[in-house]
């Protein structure tokens, strides 16, 4: 009994709404339909538009920057707001020279071996990721040259005469 008194009321309640919004349609129908030829229509719009047309722009004087014309800036007036007076700005510091970092350079190893009666010591040297196989004189490719081998530890000598010791770990 309850369920056919809501069917019923929702019936009700539909063909009531859109009987009112098919009236709707029509009257808007009626009135957006094509207009006689020769007539202005009733809109005051279009003789506002024209009217806006045929009158030049007025010149609205400049109260700032005007973003769409390009120019110089006009001086500031002296009317605007004077503070404190400007402090000057302390000098700016000098360029920083640039310095290439240290060369990466790890001590491997040292590796003995005899020619003859000499015993001649040769380094195993990580230079920048290179393995490299030195003797006393020989150049990495960073430049240094490797001016003594000894038992622990190797001396380099780099490009701008430093001396640098590197042990083994």
């Amino acid at each position: 009994m309850i369920g056919a008194l809501s069917l019923t009321a929702g019936w009700l309640a539909g063909t009531s709404s859109s009987s009112s919004q098919q009236q709707d349609v029509a009257g808007a129908r009626s009135r957006t339909g094509p207009r006689p030829v020769g007539t202005s229509g009733t809109s005051p719009l279009p003789r506002q538009l024209r009217q806006r047309l045929d009158t030049p722009p007025r010149h609205v004087p400049a109260a700032g920057r005007n973003p769409f014309v390009f120019g110089a800036r006009r001086a500031p007036s002296g009317t605007g707001y004077r503070g404190e007076p400007r402090v000057s700005e302390p000098p700016a510091p000098p360029p920083v020279v640039f310095t290439p970092p240290a060369p990466q350079i790890k001590l491997s190893g040292i590796a003995v071996s005899q020619e003859g009666d000499v015993t001649v010591l040769t380094a195993i040297i990580s230079d920048n990721g290179a393995l490299v196989f030195v003797k006393v004189g020989d150049k990495l490719p960073s430049g240094a040259t490797v001016s003594k081998i000894e038992d622990t530890g190797i001396i380099l000598v780099g490009p701008a005469g430093l001396t640098q010791t590197i042990k083994l770990p």
